[in-house]
């Protein structure tokens, strides 16, 4: 007789325990949020408690674009040789190492991606001395949405890396590699010369590899070693001949243009059914301004020239300033040429990089990549 009584006090007894355990738990849920949101009203201003950096839609293409021209141009093993110099202002010429006797060292890339797809290695040997090495980690993402360092990136195979402001590192470092059947990049120093803090020209750094054969792309690459055939990649001197170069390259029109404003990491790209007449214009006068300049580039002109204007052993066709400088009431720019000659089944393109810093605010502006047919 007194079973369901007791099942029935049971049940209600359950269910009283069970309404104290759901409000207490209510309860510990809006104390803890109570708290953290105390915690992020006590944060400084300038701090926030979120681990990722907010970065904008143009800023995630950006970085977006970058990081799958790494994987599709520079992901792999490559291996040549690098090489590094000074310019003379007097001549507008490179100045190596007085010792030429002095080897080459074979240096050696292996980039590739982690586990996790947004990641990577970046492992090279060989740079400073035989047997060295070196990671460095590779990020879809910079771990501050505000990077010292912008990457650029331009298909097929263009990688750019430059300070966002020039005046606010302590050295100004500018490197820019063409990827495809041969590896050729640039890396160009300026560090402060006087109490001025003008920014001049230290070094030149060129690097030329070739991607490894596959099949030497397995157990047999050894980054850790010395093959001596791939340090003749790299000549020492540039053995290119201008007027061939200038014959090849001075009838050539553009096929597409691609502007990205730094500042707000906006691209836009200009095909060439798009083309207007004063986008055919400015690309011819950029294309014609580099010839004209490496076709000038001697010693009497060395010395009035505010640039280098070079073919580099490498095969780079380079324009770049002899320093980083100007008035703070200027409203000059600062203006940075590379160009490569890529080679196609098809016949050959030229893609030109127009790089523009503002020399007042010492801000980079645009990045512009001409390409032309």
């Amino acid at each position: 007789l007194l079973h369901p009584y007791v099942h029935s006090f049971k049940n209600s007894l359950n269910l009283t325990m069970f309404g104290w355990v759901l409000f207490l738990l209510l309860l510990s849920i809006v104390a803890a949020t109570g708290h953290a949101a105390g915690q992020q009203n006590n944060l400084p201003p300038n701090i926030s408690s979120s681990s990722q950096p907010i970065f904008t839609k143009n800023e995630l293409d950006e970085h977006n674009l970058v990081w799958k021209v790494i994987k599709k141009a520079c992901f792999g093993k490559w291996s040549g040789t690098l090489q590094n110099f000074r310019m003379d202002k007097a001549t507008n010429s490179p100045i190596y190492n007085d010792n030429d006797e002095e080897p080459l060292l074979n240096f050696r890339l292996w980039a590739k991606a982690a586990k996790a797809k947004d990641t990577g290695t970046w492992t090279v040997w060989n740079v400073q001395r035989k047997g060295d090495e070196i990671i460095v980690p590779l990020r879809r993402l910079p771990v501050s949405s505000k990077p010292s360092q912008l990457k650029i990136g331009f298909l097929p195979g263009c990688v750019l890396r430059i300070p966002g402001n020039y005046k606010q590192v302590p050295r100004a470092v500018m490197e820019l590699g063409y990827w495809g059947n041969v590896r050729r990049t640039v890396v160009l120093e300026y560090q402060p010369h006087d109490k001025q803090k003008r920014m001049e020209l230290k070094d030149v750094t060129l690097v030329m590899q070739k991607p490894v054969p596959w099949y030497n792309k397995g157990m047999f690459f050894v980054g850790n070693t010395t093959v001596a055939r791939d340090i003749q990649i790299l000549p020492r001197k540039a053995v290119s001949n201008l007027e061939d170069v200038i014959k090849r390259n001075k009838a050539r029109k553009p096929i597409k243009i691609e502007r990205v404003q730094l500042q707000s990491m906006q691209r836009v790209v200009t095909t060439k059914a798009d083309l207007k007449n004063d986008d055919k214009r400015g690309a011819a006068e950029v294309l014609e301004s580099l010839l004209h300049r490496l076709s000038n580039n001697n010693e009497c002109a060395a010395n009035s020239s505010s640039s280098y204007d070079v073919v580099l052993p490498n095969g780079l066709l380079a324009c770049f300033p002899k320093e980083l400088s100007g008035k703070s009431s200027s409203s000059a720019t600062k203006t940075f040429i590379f160009a490569h000659e890529w080679k196609h089944f098809w016949g050959q393109t030229l893609q030109a990089l127009v790089i523009d810093f503002d020399v007042a605010s010492g801000d980079i502006i645009t990045a512009t990549m001409y390409s032309y047919k």
